[in-house]
């Protein structure tokens, strides 16, 4: 009894320490008008969002520059080139704290490159006070029937995490193509919380319709 009575301190200091991280973490949408002109990006502003977790406050935005004539490219050829961006913001600051850069180059076919509806979102599985933020999107260049190639990269703190495979698109009655996925070295050392949450992101985006 002694010893049970003696662990009780312990115990209600990891309790108040987890309801402390969970209070911690406050998220808000952000219209994309109302991003600062101050956060210096590029291309066109299509999610934002703000946060405070327990090392401060930051603004999340993800952007695209839609297809155009790939500059690198002589005038006479017509291969096409789109950017995806996102940037992490601190509330006291204009320069990112970290920053995604995706792209498609050099397409002539059917160019894509966008973050899918709700791709940016915030959480705090682990408990620990510092806020995971996830982006989930996708390019192609095709000229056929293919899945895209689809990404969920992950950050916590300065810690990268990345997901890399495909859309899932049907073929036939009952029949798909893609939606696998593999998980980069970052994940073994990862939270277990972690590697679910990415798993049911993907479950989540995975299916593609062609021509939405």
């Amino acid at each position: 009894m002694k010893q049970c009575i003696n662990q009780l301190p312990v115990f209600f200091t990891l309790l108040a320490f987890s309801l402390s991280a969970q209070a911690q973490l406050r998220v808000s949408p952000l219209a994309p008008s109302a991003v600062p002109a101050t956060l210096k990006r590029s291309g066109r502003v299509v999610q934002a969002l703000r946060y405070t977790d327990g090392t401060g406050t930051y603004t999340v935005l993800a952007t695209e520059i839609a297809p155009r004539p790939d500059p690198a490219l002589p005038q006479q050829e017509n291969g096409q080139r789109a950017d995806l961006y996102a940037y992490h913001y601190p509330a006291a600051g204009a320069a990112p704290t970290w920053q995604v850069h995706d792209f498609v180059d050099d397409c002539p076919l059917d160019l894509e490159a966008r973050f899918l509806p709700k791709g940016l979102t915030v959480t705090d599985l682990d408990q620990d006070g510092t806020a995971e933020v996830w982006l989930v999107y996708r390019t192609t260049c095709r000229g056929d029937v293919s899945p895209s190639t689809q990404k969920i990269i992950m950050y916590e703190g300065a810690r990268k995490y990345a997901m890399r495979g495909t859309s899932r698109i049907v073929i036939g009655r009952g029949q798909y193509d893609g939606g696998t996925y593999t998980l980069d070295a970052a994940w073994r050392a990862a939270p277990p919380a972690f590697r679910q949450h990415a798993t049911q992101l993907w479950q989540q985006h995975r299916d593609e319709q062609l021509g939405d």
